[in-house]
Order: structure tokens, then C-alpha cells, then sequence
């Protein structure tokens, strides 16, 4: 008996965040008005990077952004005293975007429009800004599907991912969302919590 080979289902996904006040508004705000430009751009992205392009009118149908609530956390490094900051994950996923098999020059085009809505947004140049400083927007490309890059702009995926609860709680929340939340147990056995 021969089984069909499962078509993978590549997921995309990006980190926001911003502690200071931008041209939008508070960090709220910024965040919010960033929403529709990150999914615009994640659209025509896939676009220009999906074969076949026989059907287009349909691709945006077929990708479903998955946003997590928004999460207030401490600053984690950085200078002191700076504000908290307002956190969100996004998980990209959708039968069109599968067709793209993740690759390097495509999650590089992707780095390159995300950094663009950074300026849009008034985020100083990253190389010239304090490490874990104050900012108005942070747009991180964290991982897509398991895709392995390391150049002087994108590392795949993100080398600090599974040490950020700022990271880890809104995609854990938002993963809840789309496959279901886990259940706990109690133990039988002296299991420690």
C-alpha cells in the first residue's frame, strides 16, 4: 500500500513589538496600524515568490494571518528605566503559501520589506540604535517552516526565540487559536511542577 506524501505546511513567523511612542500613536496604536501594512506587504510578497501564477486572484484567500493578543512585558536588557514594551506574534500559514518552499533569497526579500515598514514607522537605522533600547516598532522574522539561514542581515531561526517569554506567550497563545490549547494533567506519580 502506498500512502500520498503529505504537502508541508510552512509557517511564517514574525514578532512585534515598540515601547516608545511613534507617528501613530502610543505603542497600542503602532502596533495596531502596523497590522494591515505587515499583512500587505506578506502579501505581495508571496506574490512575487509563488509558482504557478495562474491563479493569483485566489492566492490572498488562501493565506490566513493568525495574530496573537497583544502582551505588556518588561524590557529584557537595555537601558534602565526605559518603558515596557507592547509584544504580538503573528503565525502565517494557508494552502497558496505552502506552494513556496522556504528558501534564503525569499525570507530575504521578506527581512527587506519588514525593515522598510521599520522606517515607515520611525525605527532608526537597527545598526546605529542601543542594543535592546527604546523603540518605536521591532519587526523580527522569527521563523519560517525549518528554514536554516545565517547572513549579516536574517539568522533562521531566531537565535534568542526559545529565550523570550515576550516571544513564547503570544505564540503560544495564538498557536492555542489555531491547534488547540493543551490540557494538564493531574499526575498520579510525584511528577514535579
Amino acid at each position: 500500500m502506498t500512502y500520498a506524501k503529505p504537502v508541508p505546511k510552512w509557517k511564517l513567523i514574525i514578532a512585534i513589538g515598540a515601547n516608545i511612542p511613534s507617528k501613530f500613536g502610543n505603542p497600542i496604536t503602532t502596533l495596531t496600524s502596523i497590522r494591515p501594512e505587515i499583512e500587505k506587504n506578506i502579501y505581495e510578497w508571496n506574490i512575487s515568490f509563488n509558482i504557478p501564477k495562474n491563479n493569483l486572484q485566489n492566492i490572498d484567500k488562501s493565506l490566513s494571518f493568525h495574530w496573537s493578543p497583544l502582551f505588556e512585558t518588561d524590557p529584557l536588557g537595555g537601558p534602565i528605566n526605559q518603558p515596557n514594551f507592547i509584544n504580538g506574534v503573528l503565525i502565517v500559514d494557508g494552502e497558496e503559501f505552502s506552494l513556496v518552499v522556504p528558501n534564503e533569497k525569499a525570507a530575504s526579500e521578506l527581512m527587506k520589506r519588514l525593515l522598510g515598514l521599520d522606517k515607515v514607522f520611525g525605527r532608526e537605522s537597527r545598526k546605529k540604535e542601543i542594543i535592546w533600547g527604546p523603540r518605536t516598532i521591532d519587526i523580527d522574522l522569527l521563523s519560517w517552516g525549518e528554514l536554516q539561514v545565517k547572513t549579516e542581515d536574517l539568522i533562521l531561526p531566531h537565535p534568542r526565540l526559545t529565550e523570550r517569554n515576550f516571544v513564547l506567550i503570544p505564540l503560544s497563545e495564538v498557536l492555542a487559536k489555531t491547534q488547540g490549547k493543551p490540557r494538564q494533567i493531574k499526575s498520579h506519580t510525584n511528577w514535579p511542577e
